[in-house]
């Protein structure tokens, strides 16, 4: 199959494919969902989800079997987008860029970066926004073969040292605002100034049409004179965009690398949550099986269809879901470098996409917005999809973001998904048929080529579905990471067990093969002998006090009781001068749930800190709680207890 895949992509280059092999083409890029109306059904069931895949009956026959792309992430975006290049594939700023374009720019830089020394096999460490110089280079790098290390722009220069370190890579590249902290890094750190051969400091402006460029260049140019904006660095180790992208004129060598199945091709880190990020190893097969997933499930992406895109690319979301995906299926992709949190509404009425991947945060930003202003977004019928992942999305804040969606005219309904950057990054998703039935706290089904099941952590036995049985999530997909990069060997096979995914999330299945995400292992509560799971707080005290915009239950170390459970929330802003009596029901509230569930102390805060994955960042929780309940009004009751 590769070979013939291979072979035709050469032919599709030069334009001397036939129309046999147009035929065997257009075979392989069928789509077995669209060709019957037959679904699966469920016969003589076992009770086990890896066996029974209960959620099948949502899906078309032929779906289950279909094949998977063994090729390049980039001959098979290539393959997909051939026939109509004169489609937009990038908007940056109002620039509109076409597939025609930036597969020429692709190659461009894949030229560069072959004169520039780069070999396949090789590591290219890049800490930038996502850009459309971004796009390019993940797709240059994947044609010779080598890998792109994605890192957020907002790391440490000492964790930037380990990866650069870690991945021995020889060439780097980095936003220009970046330049006083490559520069010291080069200067200070002996061993990788001898390894860097190059460094490539690169303006997000590049891109902008002509007339914001000239005025971003030149507020720039006015701010680095007043020592407002640092300089940009030159010498024999540094390379602009432009004289990088210039060298690449002058190669006339061979540009792709032969497909190897199993082949990194980035490498992503992991949020970081409960622990240090670490380095995951996405494949090939990690991006064009995500494409496959999604095409055969039931997606409403359109050739043309706009998506906003506002995860970032150093992220596995963004990068694959939120570029990748898209790209194949000929959507044209808003590009925004900057993060976006309170902005999200001026953008949606800006640009008015079809589509949107975001985080919690975001549903809630959108949410808020909606009921208290709306202006501009009296009519939401261009919303095609609205995607959350990332982290869990509190029931009430869906469904009431799907009755502001209906009331402006948008047939869409939030769809809430799981997934882990270790499998590709996602895993489930609410299909249309399913979201209407609305089931609360689901997470979706698996997608097509991926199987779920529950399993008892200490025993590894595998969990019965539908019987509400809570247990380790565990999963087999086809969009798997290689490992964890650099040598980690250990944390690889500890993450593997028996051939399945170990999550450390913990859920339940329902009889229809509905996801539902109760916790993390490593994210429970230990109290007085007892275990639970803070999510469950969360849930039942959002559910119940429509006030409360957002909470996070964390524990404090205690000598007596093991921990302390401290409750922190955030108010509505409308509700805000309510707050003594709020509080005064979220108390009587959890005075109804067991005694060693009852949260210690309830804590308002403006807002719950966040990671810079836009998930709730409890270990700043943790540390705060440990302050707050230090303090001399809280000594004596301690001390009490």
């Amino acid at each position: 199959m590769k070979e013939k895949l291979l072979r035709l992509k050469t032919k599709i280059q030069n334009g001397t494919v036939n129309e046999s092999e147009k035929e065997e083409l257009a075979a392989f890029l069928r789509n077995p969902r669209l060709e019957t109306d037959e679904y699966y059904t469920l016969d003589n069931p076992t009770g086990y989800a890896s066996i029974d895949r209960p959620q099948k009956k949502y899906y078309k026959k032929g779906v289950l079997e279909a094949e998977y792309p063994k090729m390049k992430m980039y001959d098979y975006l290539y393959l997909r987008r051939k026939k109509h290049l004169n489609f937009t594939a990038l908007n940056y700023y109002g620039r509109k860029i076409t597939y025609d374009e930036m597969f020429d720019k692709i190659e461009e830089v894949a030229k560069a970066f072959k004169q520039n020394g780069v070999k396949e096999g090789d590591y290219v460490v890049i800490t930038m926004p996502t850009t459309p110089e971004s796009v390019y280079m993940l797709f240059a790098l994947n044609r010779i073969g080598a890998v792109a290390v994605e890192i957020d722009p907002r790391t440490s220069k000492e964790d930037l040292e380990t990866t650069i370190i870690e991945s021995k890579a020889k060439f780097i590249v980095a936003m220009e605002d970046l330049s006083p902290m490559i520069c010291n890094m080069l200067n200070s750190n002996v061993r990788i100034a001898n390894q860097v051969n190059k460094a490539m400091l690169v303006s997000p402006t590049i891109s902008l049409p002509f007339g914001l460029n000239i005025a971003s260049n030149a507020k720039d140019n006015i701010e680095r004179a007043k020592g407002k904006k640092p300089k940009i660095v030159t010498g024999e180790k540094y390379i602009s965009w432009h004289d990088f992208v210039r060298s690449g004129r002058g190669y006339n060598g061979l540009i792709d690398s032969q497909y190897k199945e199993n082949d990194v091709v980035e490498i992503i880190y992991s949020s970081g949550t409960t622990n240090s990020p670490k380095p995951i190893e996405y494949t090939n097969e990690t991006f064009t099986a995500m494409v496959r997933q999604v095409e055969l499930s039931d997606t409403v992406y359109k050739e043309r269809d706009k998506n906003l895109d506002i995860i970032p690319m150093f992220l596995g979301f963004g990068s694959n879901n939120g570029l990748y995906v898209l790209l194949c299926f000929g959507l044209e992709d808003i590009l925004i470098p900057t993060p976006v949190i309170e902005t999200l509404p001026q953008l949606i009425r800006k640009y008015k996409p079809n589509h949107m991947l975001g985080a919690p945060i975001h549903m809630k930003v959108l949410l808020n917005y909606l009921k208290n202003d709306g202006r501009g977004l009296e009519d939401l019928s261009f919303i095609k999809s609205l995607i959350c992942g990332s982290a869990h999305l509190a029931t009430t804040i869906q469904y009431e973001l799907d009755d502001e969606l209906m009331k402006r005219k948008s047939k869409s309904k939030v769809g809430p998904g799981y997934g882990q950057n270790e499998g590709g990054p996602t895993l489930s998703f609410s299909p249309h048929a399913f979201r209407e039935e609305r089931r609360p706290n689901c997470s979706g089904l698996p997608l097509p080529g991926t199987i779920i099941s529950i399993f008892d952590p200490q025993t590894d036995e595998e969990l019965k579905y539908g019987m509400d049985l809570e247990g380790e999530i565990r999963y087999k997909t086809p969009c798997s990471m290689k490992g964890y990069a650099f040598d980690k060997k250990e944390l690889t096979e500890k993450y593997y067990k028996n051939g399945w995914c170990c999550s450390g999330d913990l859920g339940k299945i329902d009889a229809d093969g509905g996801l539902y995400i109760t916790g993390r292992i490593t994210r429970q509560i230990s109290r007085s002998g007892f275990k639970f799971s803070p999510m469950e707080i969360e849930e039942f005290v959002l559910k119940h006090i429509p006030a409360i915009e957002s909470c996070a239950l964390v524990g404090v170390p205690d000598d007596m009781q093991e921990n302390l459970p401290v409750l922190y929330y955030t108010i509505k802003e409308e509700q805000c001068e309510n707050a003594g009596i709020i509080r005064e029901e979220l108390i009587a509230l959890c005075s109804s749930l067991k005694e060693y569930k009852i949260p210690y102390d309830y804590i308002e805060i403006d807002k719950l800190p966040v990671t810079k994955n836009l998930k709730v960042d409890f270990k700043t929780l943790e540390k705060q709680a440990e302050k707050d309940l230090t303090i001399p009004s809280k000594k004596k009751v301690l001390s009490n207890n």
